[in-house]
């Protein structure tokens, strides 16, 4: 998701009226707190894969073995650290200029999506191998949709990187407001499709404690990384319909 705070940079380069539509986007001194939900959060997702990985390893490698730790690490760490870096008040990168920002989000957000994509190539090759059906199970079809949904947020990022030159066609701040909602409904998909996999048989034979303890996880993990951009986007796009009332 590309920063909606990149219109404000932009903004400032072409030395616009203070009046203007993206000047009243935030304050010229806008500054964030930081967040130390951010370093809560960031601590839960290394305890969430630490768990995955030994519950894949303990018994032996398998070609099964590696698509739990591919998709914990996708998913909690590396897009959780891509959605944080263009979020108000990360600890990590609230010192970075925007567009550096927004270089380590997409970057990141490449690196998730490989890892992603290869957890999901050795599911697919390990069903074909044992002859199971495929995307039979919630845990199956939230992570398709996940998949999809990934590569329609990473297209959306190339609209938002050159949101200014789409400018004819759709205002800025409306191309970056649906790129970071359709990211958000991304990371929230795979989220969704990690917790029904904490229900499957697999996982389920590890034990309810350790079971449920991964659920409540994944889901503070998933309220904290959400928070702070769903408001932002809220009040984006709030702002944006007052002016134009």
């Amino acid at each position: 998701m590309e920063s909606l705070d990149q219109d404000i940079s932009d903004n400032n380069m072409s030395q616009p009226d203070r009046n203007s539509e993206s000047s009243r986007l935030v304050t010229a001194n806008a500054s964030s707190k930081p967040s130390y939900l951010n370093i809560f959060s960031n601590l839960l997702s290394l305890v969430f894969v630490g768990i995955v990985t030994y519950c894949s390893f303990v018994n032996g490698i398998t070609l099964f073995s590696f698509h739990p730790p591919l998709m914990a690490i996708g998913w909690m760490i590396i897009m959780t650290s891509a959605i944080n870096a263009i979020s108000p008040g990360d600890l990590a990168t609230e010192w970075m200029p925007i567009r550096l920002r927004s270089a380590r989000h997409w970057v990141l957000q490449l690196f998730g999506a490989i890892l992603i994509l290869a957890g999901f190539l050795v599911i697919l090759s390990n069903k074909i191998i044992n002859n199971k059906p495929h995307f039979a199970t919630l845990h199956a079809k939230f992570g398709l949709s996940a998949l999809i949904f990934m590569a329609a947020t990473m297209l959306g990022g190339i609209g938002a990187l050159y949101s200014l030159k789409l400018k004819h066609y759709l205002a800025p701040i409306y191309t970056k407001l649906l790129h970071a909602s359709i990211g958000l409904v991304t990371f929230s998909l795979g989220v969704v499709a990690i917790s029904c996999g904490l229900f499957s048989d697999w996982f389920s034979a590890k034990g309810e404690i350790l079971q449920y303890t991964s659920l409540v996880i994944v889901i503070l993990v998933m309220l904290f990384t959400l928070l702070r951009p769903s408001l932002k986007v809220y009040f984006r796009l709030r702002e944006r319909l007052d002016n134009v009332n």
